[in-house]
C-alpha cells in the first residue's frame, strides 16, 4: 500500500475498533461474523488488513452502525460509564424510604409488619432504612399487605425508566416501515415532525376548522 492508503487503513482500523468497543463486541465475536481468523480482524483494526466492502457492511449491521460512519473521521459518543453499584444502593435507599411510607400511610407499626412477613422489626427497619436490599419475592408482598402494587416501588424517572423510554422507542420505529423510518431520521424532515406533534396537541375544533380552511383554500 502507498501511504494514503497506509493512513487511510489505519483510520478505518480505528473506526472498526470504536464501534465494536462502542457495541461491546470482542475481537472474537466479530471476526466469527466475517468468518476470519481474530488475528486478522485484529489486524483490520490496526490498519495492516483492509476488509472488503461486504465485509464492512456485515460489521454496519452487526455493530448497529451506518456505514457512513466507516467513511468517516469522528468516533462514536462513548456512553459515559455508569456505575451500577451506586445506582442499586441509590434505589435501594428509595425502595426504603418508598416502603416506609406506604407503611406509615396504612398506619402499621414496625411490629405488625414484621410479623406479617415472619420476619424481625430489625429486618424491616434496615429494609426501610435502605441498609439492606430486599428479596424481590419479599418486595411483593410487602406491598400486597400494604395494599400497593409492585410498580409503586418501580424507577419512574431514574435511568431505568430512560432505558425503558429508548426501547419503547425503539420497538415502535421497528414496527414502522422502512420509508417513513427513513423520513423520520432525516434532520430535514424535523419541521415536519415537530408540526405533526403541535396538531396532535390541538383541540379537535381548532383541527377542524383548520381542516375547512384548506379546503376552502384548495376550492
Amino acid at each position: 500500500m502507498n501511504e494514503i492508503d497506509v493512513t487511510r487503513a489505519k483510520m478505518l482500523g480505528v473506526l472498526i475498533q470504536d464501534a465494536r468497543r462502542h457495541m461491546g463486541r470482542t475481537v472474537e465475536e466479530c471476526a466469527a461474523v466475517l468468518n476470519i481468523s481474530s488475528e486478522q480482524f485484529a489486524q483490520a483494526e490496526s490498519g495492516d488488513h483492509v476488509l472488503s466492502l461486504p465485509d464492512l457492511e456485515a460489521l454496519a449491521i452487526y455493530l448497529k452502525v451506518p456505514m457512513s460512519h466507516f467513511w468517516g473521521s469522528q468516533v462514536l459518543n462513548q456512553e459515559t460509564a455508569r456505575d451500577y453499584q451506586e445506582i442499586i444502593l441509590l434505589r435501594q435507599r428509595i425502595i426504603g424510604t418508598l416502603l416506609q411510607q406506604a407503611r406509615l400511610e396504612k398506619g402499621h407499626s414496625l411490629e405488625d409488619v414484621a410479623e406479617q412477613m415472619d420476619l424481625s422489626p430489625h429486618q424491616i427497619q434496615a429494609y426501610e432504612n435502605g441498609h439492606t436490599p430486599i428479596p424481590y419475592f419479599h418486595l411483593e408482598k410487602l406491598a400486597k399487605h400494604l395494599g400497593c402494587t409492585i410498580d409503586y416501588f418501580g424507577d419512574s424517572q431514574g435511568p431505568l425508566a430512560r432505558h425503558e423510554a429508548e426501547q419503547k422507542i425503539y420497538r415502535q420505529l421497528d414496527q414502522m416501515p422502512l420509508a417513513l423510518r427513513l423520513f423520520v431520521a432525516e434532520p430535514i424532515n424535523q419541521s415536519y415532525l415537530e408540526t405533526a406533534k403541535r396538531l396532535s396537541e390541538m383541540d379537535v375544533r381548532k383541527l377542524r376548522a383548520i381542516g375547512e380552511a384548506l379546503l376552502d383554500i384548495t376550492f
